[in-house]
Order: structure tokens, then sequence, then C-alpha cells
């Protein structure tokens, strides 16, 4: 018999996906901002509790909640409240409503908006007097297009000042194809669901054994009205009746089970006619956890907790030791000293031997359960000393990938072994040739397969494509990533059915992917909880934190606590301790052509991350966090890659709190070259053109995002500098950048294309005229390239059809510390109009 839940949950979706929609329905949940018994609206997500409040009577007359947008800090932010993954119908006409209140309100853009998949196009309401009371705004409108019909609701403003307030928002189908094709969120929703808190199910403690589920419905019956019967596969003795509180929770308490896996039956009923509102059953496991002495456990930061540090003497004999892991999960362990011996061996337990006289570096990761272990070594002849600690798991995606720029090398086995496996712990994607299968499972790493979910589709022909999934069926690997997720798309319960539903005998890893925060009380507690109850609690959620940098570092710092760490707020808000089966997953690509994250060539990229990662290992929003690490490294170019697992070996594997840019000298700002991007015209360069009109800026829509590939930039790219070639002398640009050390070395980066290629989205690759000059620099000619362009099609269709770059790196090292940088079109045809920008000068990492 199938859970009853899980047939109405169906029977909704498929309802909801049929559309037809009532005149006059508001197509947004919870329009009116009603918060009973919580602290904000459900169904709303926040930017950031920082910025976004509520006030429950607020609204018009005092008798109606609302709320309010503001920025009391002096760093200029972006402030929206969102609703995401609506089906409406492009080129029907729609109709917002809402009460609007400003109070010395001014920005540089914002509103009450629809956007398509992507923000890539909006429109709304968006023009508000700087002082109102309230007053009621209309807009009817034709909707845009937008990928698979998927839309989202933002009331939001950039740099903000002064306060907006909003009330009674409502979004109406007007056209009859609009009613026909538009979804109501509400259906998707409101199936009750009985959802598992904590602890995990199978880790209930024989010491307390309790169980915290609740019951999330938008029924009409009260929850008070409701009890749940509870009982036991296979024993008929077990049975209990247990009354809802008044926010739906249930505490199940489970003494006298024995320690082992049970099958747990819980039924909704109503408390007088005993009729049912949903059944359901959970695998749950009592278990008697080992005691862990703390005292004995160091913590260095969120990530890493010394648990030995021990000097060992000069003696063959076997010296054994014991260390206590605090929680299921990785441990690195490291054998300092000289010369090892031929016959060195540091054992775990009596059959693993993590480290001999020929291992790499004399360190090994491995995963272990909480508690404690004995850990040997043996043949030891010099003076030497044995650090344990336990550490997150740090993940890769993918491994053995090379990049699409083939200048940056082979990102291959050979330089995962000198950049890379020094600080990483499991491996997703990719592939593992040869000899580095087995080298991987002798050094204790996982191998996770990656699985591409549909979660549009039935729940069930879900289920069974993940059973037959490779990371589920094929030996070599140890599980699989379900890629990917949207908390904006309420098509995420047909993936939390799924996932429940799973037959996975050999408790393979299940990891999901997931974008955005939760801001539905029930689909998403239920979805976190689904996915962090994955392979008997070993289940990850692995939040994609690919942060867009900002102009400076207080800019960065504020975004990324909205990005990172409101995220991680909200998850823990959602789920109890989430944070301790959640994995922040940083982005460390930064390619162009194929995909960048780094937009803003005024920021030096390195820095940039290593605030990223400074922010979970030091950040209490991050306290137990379980993995951490990054996608994208194919995408990343070398010196990314190499310094992406710098990073992680500092913070994840060290344990260190300081950011790792001070031993380096970098900055967020590097401010060697200003306006490399031209979006101010031509200010900070000194300009030679050879006749007049020659040298001038000009703005190109798409041109950062289609032929630069510059990922989620906005129009970072589009303005670019105009060299046309005349018959006689060149175009010259220069900028003396100061402040330079040196002996050390920089890149030089920039990039260059044909205006008419780009304008008439012509394929033309080659290489173009536009030279760099740097007089008297020592040009370290094995470090640099230039990159042609010549894929016809790109990641996505936006980069298909386009006109083709060219990315030019130097590397040099300083001889003075002021250095001329010019670029000249002396190579040019005559005739020809050559562009340029992105151009960036920050200071190289060598080793």
């Amino acid at each position: 018999m199938k859970p009853f839940w899980t047939v109405l949950g169906i029977a909704l979706l498929a309802s909801a996906a049929r559309g037809a929609v009532a005149e006059g329905e508001n197509l947004l949940i919870n329009g009116r901002f009603d918060a009973e018994q919580v602290d904000f609206p459900e169904f709303w997500s926040p930017s950031s509790g920082k910025h976004v409040f509520y006030d429950r009577v607020g609204g018009p007359q005092g008798k109606m909640p609302a709320v309010i947008l503001k920025n009391e800090g002096d760093t200029p932010v972006t402030v929206s409240l969102r609703q995401q993954g609506m089906t409406l119908v492009a080129g029907e006409t729609y109709k917002f409503s809402a009460y609007v209140k400003t109070k010395g309100f001014q920005c540089r853009a914002g509103g009450l908006i629809v956007h398509n998949s992507g923000w890539i196009s909006a429109t709304g309401i968006s023009r508000f007097p700087e002082n109102s009371d309230w007053t009621r705004h209309e807009r009817t409108f034709t909707l845009m297009p937008s990928k698979n019909n998927e839309y989202g609701v933002a009331m939001y403003a950039s740099s903000p000042t002064g306060e907006i307030h909003f009330a009674d928002v409502k979004l109406e189908a007007i056209s009859q194809g609009a009613r026909q094709g538009s979804t109501s969120q509400l259906s998707l929703v409101a199936a009750p669901r009985l959802v598992p808190l904590q602890p995990l199910l199978n880790r209930i403690p024989r010491a307390n054994p309790e169980l915290t589920c609740k019951l999330y419905s938008l029924q009409p019956e009260k929850r008070e009205t409701l009890e749940c019967l509870v009982t036991i596969a296979g024993d008929p003795i077990f049975q209990q009746v247990v009354p809802l509180a008044r926010d739906g929770q249930i505490l199940v308490r489970l003494t006298g089970l024995a320690c082992g896996d049970h099958s747990l039956k819980a039924v909704i009923r109503h408390r007088q006619t005993q009729k049912p509102v949903l059944e359901t059953a959970f695998p749950i496991s009592i278990v008697d956890p080992p005691a862990v002495d703390r005292s004995r456990v160091r913590q260095l930061n969120n990530l890493v907790a010394e648990v030995l540090n021990q000097p060992l003497s000069a003696d063959p004999a076997p010296q054994p030791l014991a260390f206590v892991n605090p929680r299921d999960g990785w441990v690195f362990v490291a054998l300092t000293c000289g010369n090892p011996a031929p016959g060195l061996t540091v054992k775990l337990g009596d059959r693993d031997t993590v480290i001999t006289a020929a291992t790499d570096r004399l360190e090994a990761f491995r995963e272990l359960a909480a508690g404690e272990h004995r850990i040997t070594v043996s043949g030891n002849r010099a003076e030497a000393r044995l650090v344990v600690r336990s550490i997150a798991e740090i993940f890769n995606y993918p491994p053995c990938a090379n990049s699409q720029v083939r200048e940056n090398g082979s990102y291959g086995w050979d330089f995962m072994k000198q950049h890379i496996l020094y600080a990483v712990t499991t491996l997703n994607g990719g592939v593992l040739p040869g000899d580095a299968l087995p080298e991987a499972k002798a050094r204790g790493l996982k191998w996770l397969a990656n699985f591409n979910v549909d979660a549009v589709g039935d729940p069930l022909e879900l289920r069974d494509r993940m059973e037959k999934a490779a990371g589920i069926t094929q030996p070599q690997y140890d599980g699989l990533t379900s890629d990917e997720l949207f908390f904006g798309r309420t098509t995420i319960g047909n993936y939390t059915q799924a996932l429940r539903l799973l037959r996975n005998p050999q408790d393979r890893l299940v990891y999901t992917w997931i974008v955005g925060k939760p801001s539905i009380q029930s689909l998403h507690t239920d979805f976190i909880s689904a996915c962090l109850n994955a392979s008997r609690g070993r289940g990850r959620l692995l939040f994609e934190a690919y942060c867009h940098p900002q102009d400076d570092e207080p800019a960065a710092a504020a975004y990324l606590d909205g990005m990172i760490g409101e995220t991680m707020r909200r998850f823990n808000a959602f789920f109890p301790n989430a944070a301790a089966g959640t994995g922040i997953i940083f982005g460390n690509f930064n390619q162009i052509p194929i995909i960048s994250l780094e937009h803003n060539p005024a920021v030096d990229f390195k820095y940039f991350l290593d605030m990223q990662v400074n922010l979970v290992a030091n950040s209490p929003d991050f306290k137990d966090l379980a993995t951490t690490g990054y996608w994208g490294t194919y995408y990343g170019d070398e010196e990314l890659v190499r310094w992406s697992f710098k990073l992680m070996r500092h913070y994840a594997v060290e344990g260190n709190k300081e950011l790792l840019s001070a031993r380096y000298g970098f900055k967020y700002n590097p401010g060697l070259v200003t306006n490399g991007d031209f979006a101010d015209g031509l200010t900070g360069w000194i300009t030679s053109p050879a006749a007049a009109g020659s040298l001038r800026t000009h703005t190109i829509a798409g041109y950062g995002r289609n032929s630069q590939g510059r990922w989620g930039g906005g129009s970072a790219g589009d303005t670019v500098c105009v060299m046309a070639r005349q018959a006689g002398k060149p175009n010259r640009i220069s900028q003396t950048a100061q402040g330079l050390e040196v002996g050390k070395a920089y890149c030089l980066q920039f990039v260059t294309a044909d205006l008419k290629d780009v304008t008439g989205r012509k394929y033309n690759p080659r290489r173009y005229g536009i030279r760099a000059e740097l007089e008297n620099a020592e040009i370290l000619g094995d470090k640099g390239y230039v990159h042609i362009d010549r894929r016809n099609s790109g990641r996505y269709k936006d980069n298909n059809n386009v006109a083709k770059i060219n990315l030019n790196r130097i590397v040099f090292r300083a001889t003075s510390p002021t250095q001329v940088v010019a670029f000249h079109d002396e190579q040019a045809i005559p005739g020809e109009e050559l562009i340029i920008n992105f151009v960036q000068l920050k200071p190289y990492l060598e080793r």
C-alpha cells in the first residue's frame, strides 16, 4: 500500500499541472503576509533578516500585516523579498496590485516585479514617490517569455535609502490564456506532510529514544483536533496515541524498543471521528552511540578539531595511541619526521595501514565513526610527531577533467596529486583513469557519480531512475549527487517523495545539490529532512554558493553574509542543526570565455574566494558544518585551481582562522589598473588616437555574458574600448601601475574581439591585432598565452552563434615599483574595429 500522503501529493501535483485559475484569484501564496505562530510570513524568501522586516499590524489603517525593505547600514546592498517557481504564460495579460508606502525612499532600481527564469527580464510596478502614505498601486501588463514558463515575483530595491512598505500584494491572471495556463502554487503546497525533525531517523539514541515530528497542513481543521497513532511494524504491543501541539509538533517516545532497525507507522487522524488525514511510515533505527570525551578535542575553527598531537620516540617498536573522533566523519592523519625508515607504518585499528614510508607527504584521510579509535606507529627510527584532526568533508567537482582553455595544461591525476589531493576527501563526477581509481581508493577517498534530476515528472519514475543510476549500481562509486534542485520550484516535492521511496540496499551516499534559500515551511522542511535522512542519515544537502564579486571588500562582506550566511541561518531555522548535514560548495570557476564568476576585473578573485572560505571557517552560523569544497574546478584557470585547494588546506585541514591572502600580500582590490572594463568611458587612461574618433567606448548588450562567459554578472563586460585601425599610426591607450613589488610575479589579462563580428554575431575566430606592451618587465613566457576561442557553441544557448574572443594572459616579474601598461592596434588590418575590455592586473600565485 502506498503511503496516503504520497498518493494525495501526486494527485495535487497532477491537478496543478492542468492549470486553470479563477478570475480574480491571487497567484501568489500568502500575498497578505499572514504569519500566525511564526516570525515571518511563510512562502516568502527575504534576502536577509537585516534588511527585510515584518510588522503584523503595519499595513493600511493598522489592520493588516506589512513588510518593510530598508538598508540601515552604509554599505550598498540589494534588498528583496521573493516568491519563485510560478508557472505563467508568456504573451498573456496579468495585473499586479499592492498597497505601498514610502519614507525617504530612493533606489538605483527597484519595485514590485515579475521576472523570468534567471531574472534576465522583468516587468511590474517600478515608480514610487520618495514619500507617500499607503496607496493602492496597480498595473496591467503583457508577460515576457521565460524558460519552461517559470517565473518569480520580487519586491526589491538596489542600493536603497529610506524605506518602502508593501501590503496585500496580488498577482492576477487577466486574459483567458493566462487563466488557463497559469498555476497557483497553493495547490502544490497544500498536501499535509508529517516531517521527522530530530534526531535523524536512523540515529535515535537508546538512552533518549524520542522522535520529534511536525505536521504541516493547509487543511481547515485545527491541529489541536488531531492526534497521531504510532505503531511499530512486527510489534503488536507497541502502540501509542500522541496529541498534536498547536504548532503541529508530535513527540514520539520509543522507550523499550531494542537497538536495531524498525519501521514506524504514523496515522494522523481526527480525535473524535478517527477519520485519517494521512498515513505514512518511516524507517528508524535505535542506536547506542559511543560516549565522546570532548575534553580531548581542541576546536581550531568550524571545520577542524585537533584530536591528537603526540611526539613519538625514535623506537621501531609499536607505539600505540588513542584519539576520539567527535562525530561521524573524516579525520586527517599526518606524521612529521625528517627521514622515514623503510619499515615505517601508521595503522588505524588492526587492519588499516594509512601511512607507510612511501606515502605521499606521510598524510592520509579516512572516514571514521564517532568515538575512540586506536592508532599505532611502528618502525619509527627518528624523532617524529603524529597529528590527527577531525575535519569537515572536502569536496571537489570534477576530478581529472581538463580546462577547455587548453593553455592551462593538464588537470589530470598527476596535477591532482601535486595540487589537489592534499586537501580533498570526496570526488564528484569526472573520471579516474588507469591507476587513479585504485590509488584514490587506497587513499580512502570517496567518488560520487553525477545524476541528472528531472523533478518535473512522476516521483515513482524518478525513484526508478535513481535506483538504476551509476552511483547506486556501479562498484567504482560510493554514491551519487542529484543535480540539481531549486527551492524556487515547487516541483521540489516530487524529488522529496522519490527520495523517501528510494530503495538503496547498499546505503550508497545520496547527496543533493540545491539552489536558493528555503521559504515554504511545509515543502522545504520536508525536502531538507528527506535529504539529510537519506543514506541512513549520511545524506548531504549541497548548497551552490556561487558568489559574485562586489565593487569593494565591505560590499563583498555584506553580500556574502546575505548569500551564504543567511542561507545557513535559514537552513538551521527550518531544520534542527541542518549544518551537520549541509555542504557549502563554492564556485571556483573563473575561466573566460567558458563560464566565469570573475566578472569584475578590479577584484582579485583569489582574495574574494578566500573571504568565502574564511566565512564558513569562522562564523558561528556554520558550526558543525559537514562539508565544504568546490564545483567547477575544470572551469577555473590553473592559478585559481591551485589557490582553491591551498585555501582548503589552510582552513579545512590545518584549521587556520586568518585569511591566507595575508601571507601572499593579496588584496580584494589590487588597485593596479583602474576602469579596466571602460564602464567610466576612458577615465584613467592616457589615450593616443590615430585619428579623430578612432578611440572611443561603446556598449554592446549581452557581450560580456554571451561571448565572454561572464556568468551572472548582469551587464558586466558590455562596455568596451573600440580601436578603429587607421592606415597610418596605431591607436594607443596606457596606464601606469603603481605599487608593484620588485621581484614579484603579476598577471595581466585582457579580452579582445572584433566589433563588427560581435554586433553581427559572426563566427570568425582568429588572433586579433591588439597587443600589450610592458616595457622593461621580465616576461615569464611559459605562464602566458593567447587563447583563441574556436568553439561554435558554448555551455548555455546564449553562448551559441556569437562572435569569438581572445583571452590574453601575460605573466611577468616586476622590475620596478611602477609599470606602464599599454595597448595598441598596430597588428590590426586598416579598417578593422577591434575592441578590448576586462583589463586586469593582479599578483600571480607562483607556487
